[in-house]
């Protein structure tokens, strides 16, 4: 399937211009990429991750930003407080249980009719494919889709937009796509070392080249959500799980 190539960052300031004052909150945050792009374009940006030395990062990166140690599933924020919460390759990242409670979450720290930014990564494209050597997400990036829909069955949230793009990223070579995958997660660590052989003959396969350098396509599907104004519809549990 051919997608647009496209960047998170102006997506989001198409979504919600003008970032001005918006307060906006990072679930998931990492190191503050994402927090330190909205900051520069007028966003008023909080973060939170579960791991300890992501967040010292961030803070160091978006020095501004209020950032927390804290897992998605119990948002140190009270309700209506923020105007828009992003998932940014984070949701899948969650126990798949607690996937559909952190949805709950951001749509209590938003409050009725704010906003929820879903961004997932889809089990396809060159990015994936030289990935899926170490770490195949296939259950968890789809099981991040059904928590999405199951969020929308149950009231908590609705989708007022769903579009999908690629990410295209740059590398200097296979060993600097290395350092990205892993750096991800440290898990990967010793998978990669034994794959290695591997994931250098597939990066050379599926590498585009430009003068940017080596080339991969990771799909991303965006939802965009709101939180109902009106009361939630009845569901029938065993109807919908």
């Amino acid at each position: 399937m051919n997608r647009p190539a496209g960047d998170t960052l102006d997506i989001l300031e198409s979504l919600f211009a003008p970032l001005q004052g918006r307060r906006m909150l990072d679930i998931g945050c990492g190191g503050g990429h994402l927090m330190q792009g909205l900051v520069e374009r007028g966003a008023r940006v909080a973060g939170i991750d579960i791991d300890e030395t992501a967040v010292e990062a961030a803070r160091r990166a978006v020095p501004t930003a209020y950032v927390q140690k804290a897992g998605a599933e119990q948002l140190p924020f009270n309700d209506a407080s923020i105007h828009v919460a992003v998932f940014l390759n984070s949701l899948h990242h969650l126990p798949v249980p607690n996937m559909l409670l952190a949805l709950e979450e951001a749509a209590r720290v938003v409050g009725k009719g704010g906003s929820v930014v879903v961004i997932e990564p889809l089990s396809e494209g060159t990015f994936y494919d030289a990935l899926r050597l170490i770490e195949d997400e296939t259950v968890v990036r789809q099981a991040a889709q059904d928590a999405i829909i199951r969020a929308g069955r149950r009231g908590i949230l609705s989708e007022c937009r769903c579009m999908e793009y690629d990410r295209v990223e740059a590398f200097a070579d296979a060993s600097a796509f290395i350092e990205r995958a892993v750096g991800v997660d440290t898990t990967r660590q010793d998978r990669a070392r034994e794959a290695l052989g591997k994931m250098l003959a597939r990066f050379e396969t599926l590498s585009e080249r430009d003068v940017r350098g080596y080339l991969l396509r990771q799909p991303l599907r965006l939802h965009h959500l709101k939180v109902p104004v009106g009361p939630p519809p009845v569901v029938n549990p065993l109807t919908y799980g």
